[in-house]
């Protein structure tokens, strides 16, 4: 039972009580008997047996409510459970992998770094005619086509 078919027998159990202390107390010659006394005391005990019920049902509904288990995702998706769960760091950022190669350690380092954060040793160089910066392992420049080394 719910709390609201609780709330339901508390005011039937109310409602029996006022009727049966009114069929008693109007002085009718049904409640004079020991018949109709034993009618109307049925009816008040019958109201008090509902309010009681009502209060109880209420207290059940809310211990349910406070004991109700938290929602989780096994319950949810019961084939989640079949799975590990793993933490893997996320992926580096773009700007941070690897687009080219140190040439003097070979690890992995983006293009545009002018040292190697492992070794390091320079990776670019200047061209001595348009001032940008060059792979020192390029022979010609190629920006302005300026022979760096020769073959």
């Amino acid at each position: 039972m719910g709390k609201a078919t609780g709330v339901g027998s508390i005011v039937v159990g109310f409602i029996m009580i006022f009727l049966g202390i009114g069929a008693f107390f109007s002085g009718e010659a049904a409640s004079e008997t020991s018949q109709g006394k034993m009618v109307v005391g049925f009816i008040i005990i019958l109201g008090l047996a509902a309010i009681y019920g009502g209060v109880t049902a209420n207290q059940k509904a809310s211990t349910k409510a406070q004991q109700a288990p938290q929602v989780t995702q096994v319950t949810q998706f019961p084939q989640a459970a079949q799975f590990p769960q793993t933490m893997e760091p996320p992926p580096p950022p773009p700007d941070a992998v690897a687009t080219g190669f140190c040439p003097y350690c070979g690890r992995g380092i983006q293009a545009d770094f002018v040292v190697c954060p492992f070794c390091g040793k320079s990776t670019k160089s200047i061209c001595p005619k348009c001032g940008k910066q060059v792979q020192k392992d390029f022979v010609a420049c190629p920006y302005c086509g300026t022979a760096l080394k020769s073959a």
